[in-house]
């Protein structure tokens, strides 16, 4: 029994020593290896990091690639431990390798219109570039002649394409007709006749001629000109430097006016002095509880008179050259008797 016990104690103090004499020896082992701090390896290129790993004693792991609008391709975008890290020799450094920005596909945006083609763009992930314009027999106007880069291309995701969008076929050239001392709304008959841009109508006083007249116009009589060139009216009224925008010249406002009800037909006549002297629109008896409609350019400087039964019941004044402060509409002045502006008829006494 004492022998049994004996060897035991001593087997026990055996491994006892072996197992110490192990664990300072593997301490002393891991103390005994280079420690080294892990560099900056985002944004280097893969050939560059691989060499600086081995020189160093470590193992690079790569463990996948991936698109990356910053990182350049075959550069690192991300390593494991972090820089700074201080770590062994022989330890496996996990790296993502760059694939480069992402390319897409360009669209085909020809023969389609510049509206379509921006929309295709943003959808492909692509930003607008340059847009030029020309003219094109072949492809509608506002429609997309050619791009840059070529349809099918492939290209960075966010890069610009420029675009050539067409205006059209090219104009055929006129000559400036001569319209001086041709009324107003005759002149713009003409230049719409001929396809020509009114661009501004100015107005300029001369007690010689009638008001409402052409006094002058640019380009002169005779000029070479397209649809494209603008032209400018000096028109003759009583006041100097007064703008009329051209886009009234095709507008129009209806002028209405209700009979009252009652048993008897009315007679109704309406008057104005918008084509220079004073004639009737409307003369004529008209059943009651009816309305009167006249339809009145803005582009001409009028009155307009509406009489019931000789009784002048309404009128509307239309000043073209005026605008309203508030809104830019045309100024319109109406009244009902008692009157504040004097009748246009000759004969009619004013209240």
């Amino acid at each position: 029994m004492k022998s049994i016990l004996k060897y035991t104690s001593i087997f026990l103090i055996a491994f006892i020593i072996a197992g110490t004499i192990a664990y300072y020896s593997v301490r002393l082992f891991t103390k005994s290896a280079d420690e080294i701090i892990l560099p900056e390896l985002t944004g280097k290129n893969i050939i560059y990091v691989l060499e600086t790993l081995t020189n160093m004693g470590l193992n690079a792991k790569l463990y996948g690639t991936m698109y990356d609008d910053k990182i350049p391709r075959y550069c690192v975008i991300s390593q494991d431990p972090k820089p700074g890290s201080t770590i062994k020799k022989g330890r496996d450094i996990i790296i993502y390798i760059s694939k480069g920005a992402k390319e897409n596909i360009i669209p085909d945006l020809r023969q389609i219109s510049l509206k379509k083609a921006l929309i295709l763009l943003e959808k492909n992930e692509f930003k607008k570039g340059r847009i030029s314009f020309t003219y094109s027999s072949d492809t509608e106007k506002g429609s997309v002649i050619a791009q840059y880069p070529i349809p099918f291309s492939n290209g960075l995701k966010g890069s610009l394409c420029n675009l050539l969008v067409s205006r059209g076929a090219k104009p055929t050239g006129l000559l400036m007709p001569d319209i001086k001392g041709l009324r107003l709304e005759k002149a713009a008959a003409i230049m719409e006749n001929y396809h020509l841009f009114i661009s501004s109508i100015v107005s300029d006083t001369d007690q010689n001629q009638d008001y409402g007249v052409i006094l002058s116009y640019t380009p002169p009589a005779g000029s070479y000109l397209t649809c494209d060139t603008p032209v400018t009216f000096v028109v003759n009224d009583r006041e100097k430097n007064k703008h009329m925008s051209p886009g009234k010249l095709n507008s129009a406002i209806l002028l209405t006016y209700h009979l009252s009800p009652g048993f008897l037909k009315r007679h109704v006549r309406v008057e104005t002095d918008m084509f220079g002297p004073i004639i009737d629109l409307y003369n004529e008896y008209m059943k009651p509880d009816e309305d009167i409609n006249i339809l009145i350019p803005l582009g001409i400087k009028a009155a307009t008179n509406i009489f019931v039964d000789k009784k002048l019941e309404k009128t509307i004044t239309v000043d073209p050259w005026n605008e309203d402060s508030d809104t830019g509409d045309i100024a319109l002045w109406e009244s009902l008797p008692p009157q504040f502006y004097q009748p246009i008829s000759p004969g009619l006494e004013k209240n």
